[in-house]
């Protein structure tokens, strides 16, 4: 057992995790009022025959707002899926590959967080100006730009946590080598 105090985190860093958590929890949010959303529309449909408009799109734009928005604190806590008996196999015969493939899988997770955040944001510019909505006019409508906005703050947030990660593991490299 260390007796060490662990390094103390700059402000930065705080309010950084802090407003990961707080997207995770907008997520987690999110998926409780769908649930209830869907619930109240089967309820309506099945006992008076009146469904709940617009369910339907809210579900399908849902799904990628609600991963975005839990995946920056998923990659933050180092939670992906990946292959950990490949990584624990590579761990035991050579510890520094196996924290350099980390970092090398850290900057391919922010490559592609950089490479969804380069396509959208376009679209959120276009959206915004152009004032698209989702849905049908008259019955139900929801403006797009808010969605696509949340994908590229959950974008940004996953890439910085990904690069912040690869920085971590290559200064645990570094340390080990000296």
């Amino acid at each position: 057992m260390s007796t060490e105090t662990p390094p103390r985190r700059s402000a930065v860093v705080r309010i950084f995790d802090r407003s990961v958590v707080a997207l995770n929890a907008i997520g987690s949010l999110w998926v409780l009022l769908l649930v209830l959303l869907i619930c109240a529309d089967s309820f309506g449909r099945s006992f008076f025959n009146h469904p709940i408009d617009g369910v339907t799109e809210l579900v399908a734009v849902s799904i990628a707002v609600i991963v975005f928005c839990q995946l920056p604190d998923t990659a933050r806590l180092g939670r992906l899926t990946r292959s950990e008996t490949f990584l624990y196999r590579l761990q035991a015969s050579n510890s520094m590959v196996a924290r350099l493939v980390v970092v090398g899988f850290d900057l391919l997770g922010a490559a592609v967080m950089a490479a969804i955040i380069v396509g959208t944001t376009p679209l959120l510019i276009e959206s915004f100006e152009r004032g698209y909505y989702i849905g049908e006019h008259g019955i139900f409508t929801l403006p797009d730009w808010p969605l696509k906005a949340l994908v590229v703050l959950g974008g940004t947030a996953t890439m910085l946590c990904f690069i912040a990660r690869a920085v971590q593991h290559w200064l645990q490299v570094r340390e080990r080598q000296g």
